[in-house]
C-alpha cells in the first residue's frame, strides 16, 4: 500500500478510535447526571455539566474529519458509509450528552423534595441505557451489526419503566400539590432518559448501515 493510501485508511481508523472516545464521554455522563441527580448533589452536577463542552469539541473534531474525507478523498462504497454514518453517530452522541447535561441541571435548579429513591427505576433506566451503549460500541469493534441489533432489544425496557415512573410521578403530584415543581423536573428526566434509549437506537442504525449497507428502522 502506498503511503499515500495508508494515510487514507490512519484516518478512517482514528475517525472510529474518536467515535469510540465519543461515546466514553457520553456514558460517563450519563452516569454521573443520574448520580448527581441521586445524591441532589449539585457539585457533582456541575462537573457534568462542564463535561459537555469537551464532547462538543470533540465531536465538532469528528465532523471536521468526515467532510475533510469526503471532500479531499471521495470514498466509495464501505468507506463512504463508514465516513457517513460516523456523521450521524455523532450527531446521537451529541445529544445524548445534551440530555445528560440537562439532567444534570435539575439538581442544581430545583429543591429535590421528591427524591430519586422514591422513584428507583430511573437509575434503573439509566443504566439499561448505559449497557446499550456499551454493546452499541462492541458492535462497533467486532464489526458485528447482529450486536447492534441486539442492544437495540432492551429499548422497549426503558419506555415501560418510563410509563411507570410517569404514571408515579403523576400520582405524586395529586398526592400532594406542593411537590408539583421537583416531580415535574422528574417528568423531564423520565422523558429525558426515555430519548437517550431512542437515539442509541439510532446509533444502531447507523453501524448496521455502516456494516451491512442496509437501513432498518430499530426503534
Amino acid at each position: 500500500m502506498n503511503p499515500y493510501r495508508a494515510r487514507y485508511h490512519r484516518e478512517l481508523d482514528e475517525l472510529v478510535s474518536d467515535t469510540r472516545e465519543l461515546a466514553n464521554r457520553v456514558d460517563i455522563a450519563i452516569g454521573g447526571s443520574i448520580e448527581a441527580l441521586k445524591e441532589f448533589d449539585s457539585v457533582k452536577a456541575r462537573e457534568i455539566i462542564k463535561m459537555d463542552q469537551a464532547v462538543d469539541e470533540l465531536n465538532l473534531k469528528v465532523e471536521s474529519r468526515c467532510m475533510e474525507l469526503l471532500a479531499l478523498q471521495q470514498p466509495m462504497a464501505k468507506d463512504l458509509r463508514l465516513i457517513i454514518a460516523v456523521i450521524k453517530i455523532g450527531i446521537d452522541l451529541e445529544r445524548i450528552g445534551d440530555l445528560a447535561v440537562d439532567i444534570a441541571r435539575i439538581p442544581v435548579q430545583n429543591q429535590g423534595m421528591v427524591t430519586v429513591k422514591r422513584l428507583e427505576n430511573l437509575p434503573i433506566m439509566a443504566a439499561i441505557t448505559r449497557d446499550m451503549l456499551h454493546e452499541a460500541v462492541r458492535a462497533i469493534i467486532e464489526n458485528n451489526a447482529e450486536v447492534a441489533r441486539e442492544a437495540t432489544k432492551r429499548d422497549y425496557e426503558i419506555d415501560n419503566l418510563y410509563v411507570k415512573v410517569r404514571d408515579r410521578l403523576f400520582a405524586i403530584m395529586v398526592e400532594n400539590p406542593m411537590l408539583v415543581n421537583d416531580a415535574t423536573a422528574l417528568l423531564m428526566a423520565n422523558r429525558h432518559l426515555e430519548r437517550i434509549g431512542d437515539h442509541i437506537c439510532n446509533i444502531c442504525e447507523s453501524i448496521i448501515y455502516m456494516i451491512q449497507g442496509v437501513r432498518e428502522h430499530l426503534n
